[in-house]
């Protein structure tokens, strides 16, 4: 059964799909824009002194203001898009059947120009801040000192696969934690933010390392592995969080062997849960938790969750249980 944070069942230009583009590329804009503008402050999240930023001590409110903003845009943009916000997040539900491969590059690029837009408010609104201003753009990610392209290629891959994983665990996977999900997804970044900033920045979305990049011109030299990095964490979360959240794509169906159908659609639209006691003798009975109509049109994108986690517009999962 489908998670609160699974794309929208809409067929490709329809209204409900060009709300949820509309949502991705309006809520990565607002993240960029709110998390770039965060001051990140002169303390490192490492130690209790002054880093080379600054001689006078300065909070660090970077993990704070970037894992509130994407909790709360997440929660705005859930019900609509999915709230991906992500490319690394839409590219690992593409591997897992979880989105359509055009949709979800749909959606990815919808957030990179979302981003992009993002960075242009900072250019409009932050003072001192103007588009091509090179690698002291506000918002740009560059490597802490020590720091060699190995190491950033490694905190960004781990950093991206928690955050990731978070995402299937808490959103996608069923049982979902339901409204707590976008908490947690805010609560992932903080903690990684928290504990990579002072090494690479911490970008863990390969749409917030191009826009900066795109607008400010800024360390171009770097930003491709940052990319490269944060997809691989991505899809590797996603491979490995498919066949215990549930797999909606034939050929990881065919990769994994040792998974098996929980769940299966009927001629007439309705999905019989496997799993059920019910059914696991081959036996079909009606059941008002275990069978339920998906063939409605005027539906909304995420209708409320019955009692025990049933929802409209599901094509079907298997999984190990």
């Amino acid at each position: 059964m489908p998670g609160l944070l699974q794309a929208p069942d809409s067929k490709f230009g329809s209204w409900k799909f060009a709300y949820a583009l509309a949502a991705e590329f309006l809520g990565v804009m607002l993240f960029a824009f709110a998390g770039s503008a965060t001051p990140a402050g002169t303390v490192s999240t490492q130690v209790s002194t002054p880093t080379a930023a600054g001689n006078s001590f300065s909070a660090n409110w970077a993990p704070w203001g970037n894992g509130m903003s994407l909790a709360v845009l997440v929660y705005i943009t859930a019900n609509i898009s999915g709230g991906h916000l992500n490319p690394a997040v839409t590219l690992a539900t593409i591997v897992t059947g979880h989105i359509g491969l055009i949709k979800g590059c749909a959606y990815i690029l919808c957030q990179i120009c979302g981003a992009c837009f993002g960075m242009l408010m900072v250019a409009g609104l932050v003072p001192g801040t103007y588009v091509g201003m090179g690698n002291f753009g506000t918002g740009c990610f560059a490597k802490g000192d020590g720091i060699t392209l190995g190491m950033l290629f490694g905190w960004e891959t781990v950093m991206t696969f928690v955050l990731v994983s978070v995402v299937y665990a808490v959103a996608i996977g069923e049982p979902s934690f339901g409204v707590m999900g976008p908490f947690a997804v805010g609560l992932a970044l903080f903690a990684m933010v928290f504990a990579g900033s002072q090494f690479t920045g911490t970008a863990i979305n390969p749409a917030r390392a191009l826009g900066p990049a795109i607008v400010f011109h800024c360390r171009w030299n770097q930003v491709w592995l940052y990319v490269i990095a944060e997809c691989v964490g991505g899809v590797i979360a996603g491979i490995l969080a498919g066949p215990l959240y549930g797999v909606g794509s034939p050929f990881l169906k065919k990769l994994l062997p040792w998974i098996h159908e929980t769940e299966t659609v009927k001629e007439d639209g309705k999905v019989v849960d496997m799993a059920h006691a019910d059914h696991k003798d081959g036996k079909s009975h009606q059941h008002r938790n275990d069978i339920y109509d998906t063939s409605g049109t005027d539906a909304p994108l995420y209708p409320a969750r019955p009692p025990h986690g049933n929802q409209h517009g599901h094509d079907g999962l298997t999984t190990i249980v």
